[in-house]
């Protein structure tokens, strides 16, 4: 997922921070995107066939100790729920299974807030099946972000994007702290963060409020509304 949102978010992230020494990215179709930030030297990019993912984690990922999934369908409205399975669990899957036999430590998976796998909404329970097919590969630790809506720069969506983006921090106030939205860079950084701090649970889940705390920790504002 290194392409999308929050994966490039975290990407930079990554490539500008000197404790990380060596950056693999497995990306569907070549990407320059990179190629312009400081730390690029840092970063292998290497294109892989999705039905080829959990073999090419297993090879590339030897010697990796953390490994971070961002995968999955921007719209999920557009697509058919056989794609979105395969998508966010079955390439979940294989990609946790691939870290997993490379020797990964430390796995951390973008979500959403809600995720359950028996939940009446088809898009949370898929959420929840992804967690559980990281969770059943028994990594020593593993993160699960769960964001609520999702801040960008620019409008990824159209129009139903821009009128969410525009509207939903003004009620998010008066929801439970966990739906407060996150930009994507802040997000990025709170998994940075999570990834170079003494493990909290051999399982962790971060919502907006552990993901708030992570920034206050390190003295970076959210970028909320």
């Amino acid at each position: 997922g290194a392409t999308g949102a929050v994966g490039s978010a975290l990407v930079r992230e990554l490539l500008a921070a000197p404790d990380w020494l060596e950056i693999t990215a497995l990306v569907r179709r070549p990407t320059g995107q990179f190629d312009a930030y400081a730390g690029r030297e840092k970063l292998l990019v290497h294109v892989t066939p999705m039905d080829r993912v959990e073999a090419v984690a297993a090879g590339m990922g030897r010697g990796c100790t953390i490994a971070f999934s961002t995968l999955g369908v921007g719209q999920p409205r557009k697509v058919s729920r056989e794609e979105l399975w395969n998508v966010d669990v079955g390439h979940t899957a294989m990609f946790a299974q691939g870290c997993r036999s490379a020797g990964v430590l430390h796995f951390s998976l973008l979500g959403a807030v809600g995720a359950d796998p028996r939940s009446r909404s088809y898009y949370l329970k898929i959420k929840g099946k992804a967690e559980e097919a990281v969770a059943v590969q028994h990594f020593k630790r593993a993160s699960f972000f769960r964001p609520s809506l999702l801040v960008t720069r620019e409008i990824r969506y159209g129009l139903q994007d821009r009128i969410t983006q525009a509207i939903f921090p003004r009620i998010s106030r008066f929801l439970p702290p966990r739906w407060h939205e996150v930009a994507v860079e802040d997000l990025a950084r709170a998994m940075r963060l999570n990834a170079e701090r003494p493990p909290v649970a051999p399982v962790e889940v971060l919502e907006y409020p552990e993901v708030a705390a992570l920034l206050r920790s390190a003295g970076a504002a959210t970028g909320e509304g």
